[in-house]
């Protein structure tokens, strides 16, 4: 991709928004921080991207509006691309879903020829859920001081979070991994939900595609947190059904972001300050609405998508790229059975041992890790893995906070 600014920062500009656009979102950061020949239109987009994916939204949003105003015609399309794509990412954040449509539709019409073939997917999958709730009022929540839940696990591991919506208690699952919060068709239809034919297709775990629904919840309740206008995706009841293990719903990231922080301790004690907490770490970002944990092997610095929802970490084909000598010839290739919602996939790849990672202060090493000699999803290209309960529960307690942007483990 050339940029087309005639100056001679355009090299440097290359460098900064390659980080970008490989997703090194950490390396981004500090390139943006140390670079000092960007020009201000150059550095506007660099901090735009950077604001989007650091949950900066309002912000993002206000760069990108500036840029596309006051810069558009020195500006290559395929970055516009990216810079409406973010923008896209930003509405939805803020529950601005009129905005979001509008800015979706542009993306399709005048630079789908600049994305690749996943996001063309995805944009035709997504187009769908924005029209659907281009007319529904914004997400709110009402946070009425400390709130402590005794929260538990499930046959599979997952935590599960007690919820009341309609004066219904149910337990649902609590998945950082979630992109929306998810409910079976019954149970919407029980509880008096309507719901829209979205002409939608979900993506899970396994890359396999579930036809969903969508509905707004009017009132959804997690102790004295009040929640208004949450939207579900509506899956049919047997694309979450396992047998025994049957999902009711799952609290995705629009809800559990609302938290602003929230810390689980070793006994499954789920605490949300009504005033959240700060730190110098600065370890957390998100790839569209999927957490990536910078993470460390050795000395060496490695993002992982992070997933609550997930009871094992997982790790993808860039690890086995980055770090082959350790695996081939030391490990037997085996199958690897990969799950969600739709169904289960079998793929090639490792069961290796002792894999040692660090964040912040904090360090442990993994005995037994799943590793995947190949992909399933295009965004597994740029993330060596995804971070699951295996690692969390080496500790005494968890704390996520989505306002300064940090995870912590003590």
């Amino acid at each position: 991709m050339i940029f087309v600014f005639a100056n001679s920062s355009a090299q440097d500009f290359k460098t900064v928004y390659g980080l970008y656009l490989n997703h090194d979102y950490y390396r981004f950061k500090n390139s943006i921080l140390s670079s000092k020949s960007l020009n201000k239109a150059e550095l506007n987009i660099n901090n735009a991207l950077y604001n989007s994916v650091f949950c900066n939204f309002k912000e993002s949003n206000r760069l990108i509006n500036g840029l596309l105003n006051e810069n558009s015609g020195e500006i290559h399309d395929s970055i516009k691309a990216e810079l409406y794509s973010a923008k896209v990412i930003n509405h939805i954040n803020l529950f601005e879903y009129k905005e979001a449509a509008k800015s979706s539709k542009i993306l399709k019409e005048k630079y789908y020829q600049y994305l690749d073939s996943t996001e063309k997917i995805e944009l035709g999958d997504e187009e769908g859920l924005w029209k659907a709730v281009e007319t529904m009022l914004p997400q709110t929540v009402n946070k009425k001081g400390d709130v402590k839940i005794q929260i538990k696990k499930d046959i599979a591991g997952l935590w599960n979070i007690p919820v009341n919506i309609a004066k219904q208690d149910f337990d649902f699952i609590f998945d950082t991994g979630a992109n929306f919060s998810v409910i079976v068709e019954s149970l919407a239809l029980k509880l008096g939900m309507k719901l829209i034919d979205a002409n939608l297709k979900v993506g899970t775990a396994s890359d396999i595609k579930v036809d969903s629904k969508v509905a707004v919840c009017d009132e959804l309740l997690v102790d004295k947190i009040v929640y208004r206008n949450v939207v579900f995706l509506v899956l049919p009841d047997a694309s979450l059904d396992f047998g025994i293990y049957k999902i009711k719903g799952i609290l995705g990231n629009p809800v559990i972001k609302a938290f602003e922080e929230f810390r689980i301790n070793k006994d499954n004690e789920l605490y949300i300050p009504e005033i959240p907490s700060k730190s110098t770490v600065a370890n957390l970002s998100f790839y569209g609405f999927t957490p990536v944990i910078l993470m460390y092997k050795d000395n060496d610095s490695v993002n992982f998508t992070y997933d609550t929802g997930a009871g094992n970490t997982m790790l993808y084909k860039p690890y086995l790229d980055k770090y082959s000598k350790e695996i081939i010839g030391n490990y037997d290739m085996v199958d690897i059975n990969v799950g969600g919602a739709g169904g289960t996939q079998t793929v090639k790849g490792y069961r290796i041992k002792n894999v040692k990672l660090r964040t912040g202060q904090s360090e442990t090493t993994l005995n037994k890790v799943s590793l995947l000699s190949e992909n399933l999803k295009k965004k597994n290209d740029y993330f060596i893995g995804n971070l699951g309960q295996d690692y969390i529960s080496q500790f005494n307690e968890m704390t996520i906070n989505f306002k300064d942007m940090f995870i912590q483990f003590k």
